[in-house]
């Protein structure tokens, strides 16, 4: 039986560089005085501190194809198909997103190919961008030969995945038989952990707040109708569709009550 693992993540070279050399979120850091800190990814604004300790480690197994061929063989994996890990390209400008969604989708191909048979991969988004340069990207994600869908936050283009502004995003999704492999990112407002949340590291908003924040993302998209103007679409879940498989009927009969 061949093992494929669909959600594991890479920053491919283009993406590391990129975040090397910024100084706001996001960032990756390192501290020549603190060696043992190793390299640190600083995505959100409260991880943003002047501690060696700030935002989670990212090790080689993130960026070293090697080291997750490594981690293939180790586990009993075939083949991965690897994407980007959150924050993905939401956050740059307008004017650069489309032409970085390039650079870094291509990047991902050539690892792909080099390894051939054992890497697939879930392309990125210049969601900023204008709409006709997302779906050209879209369009020109299926024609690469290692690509088989495309990850994607829950924020959209900033106003969740509910938002009437995606359908031309999604119908180019559909029309190109591409799927969308949801992953979440910003979790949970901090304040629901309580006061004392920081004394227990990132547990509570990957732990808890992940799961939760797909759920909520996806059944916005349930109830907005996401899926009556888009039948073909298909999504994929991360984290085995977080809460949802024990929440969908109590949803659902709310649901019915308040429409009534």
């Amino acid at each position: 039986m061949t093992v494929i693992d669909v959600h594991t993540h890479m920053y491919p070279p283009a993406y590391m560089s990129l975040l090397r050399s910024r100084k706001s979120i996001p960032y990756v850091c390192s501290f020549p005085d603190d060696p043992s800190a190793g390299d640190r990814l600083v995505i959100l604004p409260a991880e943003d501190t002047a501690s060696t300790s700030r935002g989670r480690p990212i090790g080689p197994e993130y960026f070293d194809v090697d080291e997750k061929l490594t981690f293939m063989r180790n586990h009993g994996m075939d083949v991965s198909v690897i994407s980007l890990a959150n924050p993905w390209l939401d956050w740059l400008p307008s004017s650069e997103a489309a032409e970085v969604a390039r650079t870094v989708n291509d990047d991902v191909e050539l690892m792909c190919t080099e390894h051939e048979g054992k890497l697939y991969a879930f392309g990125t988004l210049p969601l900023s961008a204008p709409v006709e340069q997302v779906t050209a990207e879209i369009k020109r994600l299926a024609s690469l030969k290692h690509h088989r869908g495309i990850v994607m936050g829950t924020s959209g283009l900033g106003s969740g995945l509910d938002d009437p502004a995606l359908d031309p995003i999604y119908a180019a999704i559909e029309e190109n038989e591409q799927l969308i492999f949801l992953h979440p990112h910003y979790g949970l407002p901090t304040s629901v952990y309580g006061q004392r949340a920081s004394d227990y590291g990132h547990v509570l908003p990957l732990a808890l707040g992940f799961p939760l924040e797909t759920t909520i993302a996806v059944t916005r998209m349930l109830l907005s109708g996401v899926w009556d103007r888009h039948p073909k679409l298909q999504v994929l879940l991360a984290h085995s569709g977080g809460t949802l498989p024990f929440l969908a009927g109590e949803s659902k009969a709310v649901s019915r009550m308040m429409l009534i």
